[in-house]
């Protein structure tokens, strides 16, 4: 079926883990409520890495966005950790990767947006 996107609130940190082990328990992805035993990717800031991600048997994979060119860039969202300014990847192709699959994802707002929030979203296939 169609893959969609189905965003999670970010309150207390207890309260964004309990949300996922309770979305991975109903998906039949945790055997028991322990958020422990979810499995994390950590930047997943490049083509490469989100496909591994993607295709990996993680629960959860994380990246880091920031506009192309840095501080006062004006260029497209991509998937960079600071202090990489460029990269193969825009934050709209690394969720074209990630629909489909059955990860969540975490995403960090870096510093150049006029945001500093973190928007925790998960992907979810229907």
């Amino acid at each position: 079926g169609a893959a969609a996107l189905r965003a999670v609130p970010l309150g207390a940190a207890g309260a964004r883990s309990e949300a996922a082990v309770e979305h991975f328990l109903k998906a039949g992805r945790l055997a028991a409520r322990d958020g422990a035993e979810i499995r994390w990717w950590h930047a997943a800031n490049s083509r490469h890495r989100a496909r591994e991600a993607a295709r990996s048997a993680v629960h959860m994979v994380e990246a880091d966005v920031l506009l192309r060119g840095g501080r006062g860039g004006d260029g497209d969202p991509i998937m960079a950790h600071p202090p990489e300014t460029d990269s193969d990847i825009t934050l709209q192709e690394w969720l074209e990767e990630m629909v489909g699959t059955d990860k969540g994802i975490k995403l960090d707002f870096k510093r150049y947006f006029e945001t500093k929030h973190l928007y925790g979203v998960y992907v979810v296939s229907n």
